[in-house]
């Protein structure tokens, strides 16, 4: 890559909110505190077994808080976390969490019962059907079979065809119920709490406060987002694959947000409807009192935008997230955009505008085709009073590609691409904003860690959870 060094001046953004932390940090501070009940059951003064009888115990106590955090830390929803950790961190680590806790509560009955099939093959079988038949651990049993059924659910949701709004019920509903069995049968079960009270306090404590979180984001939340109401000013294809929604306030309220953040939108036609979908705004703050968003025309619900009538009532919960330009000190930017990514990518484009910008702004911006591209006439325009070029990445081109006042690359979004756009500076202090499909994100993601890009100047918003 070349680095010659940035001639300009430029100066440091305002540090108007804390920026988020990074992914590995969020990591870290996760496994502390899913370790640390297991840590406070050796100060019960409990006698020490053998390794495989305290390995299983780790990963049983681990496994409970894994599950609590799921919906307290990675909720997702609980606007003074995710502030500070980001809810695409959040929504990482819990989506790969939830794949390891649904391993670990499978393997849980038989990592107990395996030691029955070293020392006493002949009566093994008989010792896990006991167990798992026993009253005692019914509830234990009814836990691990609903969260069996859970995860099969979510895995196979496309193809038995389930809808989005259907499964967010279920996977909430159905995990609270996980959450409460799984808590009777640790405190009447486990043997830490046998001896020492304060252990299923802890775990009664803690559950809780997971299920009070489900309640708040179902039932006390949407009454603040009743008292805000927006109206739709319109709906139409913005390209062959993508509709641009613009919706304005239909009341005296206060709403601010920063250019790329997202918020839930309902268009059920009450607040209290839990059919909403997460889209990312594409306008600048100065746009306000309206919204504008692009959506790409995907599933049963997107397929539908096209009947909203102007002047219909929707409600709108957020802002939310942190890929913004917040607190950031870079000395140039650049955007990577997949296909409706180019949504909050293009509403910190026009963010930059109105702040006359004057450092150097890439963007890259993919699609399948020409025919799936927005904006162009916009990014020309913006390229007249910013220092803003615009790379095109199409996997299928014409013979005229790329248009004139674009940079064109036939294929995906690599490492050349990338290297390119940050020809004749020092790229160094720059940042990077990618915004796409997760198979897209995490590719390019991969590409700039291969760039020995610093983990702390890439953000990046996942389209859909």
């Amino acid at each position: 890559m070349n680095n010659k060094l940035l001639t300009r001046d430029v100066g440091q953004l305002p540090a108007i909110k804390r920026s988020p932390m990074s992914f590995y940090s969020l990591v870290t501070i996760y496994i502390m505190l899913i370790l640390a009940p297991w840590a406070l059951s050796y100060i019960e003064g409990l006698q020490i077994r053998g390794w495989y009888e305290e390995l299983v115990t780790l990963l049983s106590i681990s496994g409970m808080a894994m599950m609590l955090c799921q919906f307290t830390l990675l909720n997702g929803r609980v606007d003074a976390i995710n502030s500070r950790i980001g809810v695409d961190n959040s929504m990482r680590v819990h989506n790969k969490a939830g794949e390891y806790l649904a391993i670990l509560f499978f393997l849980h009955p038989f990592l107990i019962g395996l030691p029955r099939f070293i020392v006493a093959p002949s009566f093994a079988l008989d010792n896990l059907w006991i167990m798992f038949t026993s009253a005692e651990s019914a509830t234990g049993v009814y836990a691990w079979s609903l969260l069996i059924v859970l995860v099969l659910m979510a895995i196979k949701k496309n193809k038995i065809g389930l809808s989005y709004e259907a499964w967010r019920y279920t996977h909430s509903v159905g995990f609270v119920a996980v959450i409460i069995l799984a808590t009777h049968h640790a405190v009447t079960v486990g043997r830490h709490g046998r001896y020492n009270l304060w252990f299923d306090v802890l775990w009664i404590a803690l559950c809780a406060v997971a299920v009070s979180v489900v309640a708040y984001v179902y039932f006390i939340r949407p009454r603040s987002v009743s008292k805000r109401p927006f109206t739709v000013v319109d709906c139409h294809k913005g390209s062959a694959d993508d509709w641009y929604l613009t919706i304005k306030k239909d009341a005296d309220f206060q709403f601010e947000f920063d250019a790329g953040q997202f918020v839930w939108i309902n268009t059920s036609g009450s607040a209290f409807k839990r059919n909403e979908h997460p889209f990312s705004i594409a306008s600048s703050p100065r746009s306000l009192p309206e919204l504008s968003f692009v959506i790409r025309n995907l599933g049963d619900y997107t397929k539908q935008l096209g009947k909203l009538q102007t002047g219909q009532r929707v409600w709108v919960d957020g802002p939310h997230g942190v890929f913004t330009l917040n607190a950031r000190n870079a000395q140039g930017i650049v955007l990577l955009a997949g296909g409706a990514g180019i949504g909050p990518i293009i509403g910190i484009l026009r963010d930059l505008k109105n702040r006359a910008d004057t450092r150097p702004i890439r963007l890259i911006y993919g699609n399948r085709n020409m025919a799936q591209m927005m904006f162009l006439d916009e990014l020309i325009d913006m390229a007249k009073n910013m220092n803003l070029v615009t790379t095109l990445v199409l996997n299928d081109t014409l013979d005229d590609f790329p248009p004139i006042g674009f940079q064109g690359h036939k294929g995906f979004i690599n490492q050349s691409v990338i290297e390119a756009s940050g020809e004749g500076y020092n790229t160094q202090n720059w940042d990077y904003y990618i915004c796409g499909p997760q198979p897209m994100v995490k590719a390019v993601e991969t590409t700039l860690q291969q760039l020995d890009i610093p983990q702390s100047r890439i953000l990046y918003e996942q389209l859909g959870f």
